[in-house]
């Protein structure tokens, strides 16, 4: 996989555009692809090589609307294009014999590998492919936010002689530049089981912070805070029950008198949020405080805060940081059923 410019490699980095249906089948579905763009480098320092063909659609009988605001392309110039069986072909075959793969994201993997699948081409499966931008995104942003090609570009201040974006060639060519310009900033590019490592580290680091920051914010919503709905919880045995009956779940809307109920909840310490949401007066957020009773089990303090006195960037922090806890949605109320006595019928006397 990834190396420096010590050993020669070949370096071929593509890019896809494909179209998609209004999906009504199962080959409605299907992201065909229309365009295939690659660029090759022979070492790292190499100028390279550049290759991109269309593709002939045959399963979608128009473009979609969002393609047609990338591409400037129309149905009637892609039925001239040589079939994907001809392109693919002609694309591996300019690749080499032993070709390492870079992409920019994982979409274009997917893409490849389905219609590969739907054209029965299953001997070019299987491929090594390495996500150029999730390198990008550890090695330079320090996150996983999955910046955009142009947006890379631009931070790395690299050359852009007038190419446009959003065509498969120029975006290959794009990618090869920022592949050359980490491998020069950093020496090489680290393999995947490093990525995985970094990612599982900055995951670690992003969840910690989150979590300092959603105690600070409710400690400073508890202390300062004005709910708009307080109740305090009949006791139950266990901290699920507590979490899963109505009483912590079900409540009305302040304003409205609309019956709302808490999604999921996130724990943060002792401290448990959830959000709903009413569809006159907006979002409100539940904070959940439980207190354990020796000998009797746990008992709850519920605030409703509405959007005007609780940050959604706070929840935010609470949904990073804490600790997710799924709940089934509240079976709905069974209404009583009442039991209607027989009508005492006069009974008629026989003649």
């Amino acid at each position: 996989m990834p190396s420096t410019g010590r050993r020669c490699y070949e370096l071929r980095f593509f890019d896809l555009e494909w179209n998609q249906g209004y999906p009504r089948s199962e080959a409605d579905r299907l992201d065909e692809i229309i365009q295939i763009g690659a660029y090759r480098l022979d070492s790292w320092q190499d100028e390279g090589a550049a290759f991109s063909a269309y593709v002939r659609p045959t399963i979608h009988k128009k473009l979609h609307h969002h393609v047609k605001k990338l591409l400037p392309l129309e149905l009637s110039d892609l039925k001239k294009a040589d079939s994907f069986q001809t392109v693919i072909q002609d694309f591996f075959r300019w690749c080499g014999p032993d070709p390492q793969f870079f992409t920019w994201g994982n979409s274009d993997a997917r893409v490849l590998d389905m219609n590969l699948c739907w054209y029965r081409m299953e001997e070019y499966l299987d491929l090594e492919i390495y996500d150029l931008q999730h390198a990008y995104d550890l090695l330079v942003l320090g996150s996983s936010q999955q910046a955009s090609l142009k947006d890379a570009v631009e931070r790395l201040e690299l050359v852009n002689d007038g190419r446009e974006y959003h065509d498969a060639g120029n975006d290959a060519y794009f990618t090869a530049r920022i592949g050359q310009a980490l491998v020069a900033r950093y020496g090489s590019l680290p393999d995947p089981e490093t990525l995985h490592r970094m990612d599982g580290a900055l995951r670690e680091r992003v969840k910690r912070e989150a979590r300092q920051d959603a105690v600070n914010g409710l400690n400073r919503i508890l202390e300062e805070g004005e709910p708009a709905f307080t109740r305090i919880c009949a006791p139950s045995r266990t901290e699920e029950e507590q979490l899963k009956s109505r009483a912590t779940r079900v409540f009305r809307c302040p304003k409205c008198d609309n019956v709302l109920c808490n999604g999921n909840w996130y724990q943060v310490n002792n401290h448990y949020l959830a959000r709903s949401r009413c569809l006159e007066h907006g979002r409100y957020y539940t904070c959940l405080t439980l207190k354990k009773i020796e000998h009797i089990g746990c008992t709850a303090e519920l605030r409703v805060y509405d959007a005007d006195h609780f940050d959604p960037d706070l929840f935010h922090q609470c949904k990073v940081g804490g600790e997710a806890i799924m709940v089934a949605k509240v079976p709905k109320k069974r209404k009583r059923s009442r039991s209607r006595k027989p009508k005492n019928t006069p009974k008629l006397k026989a003649e």
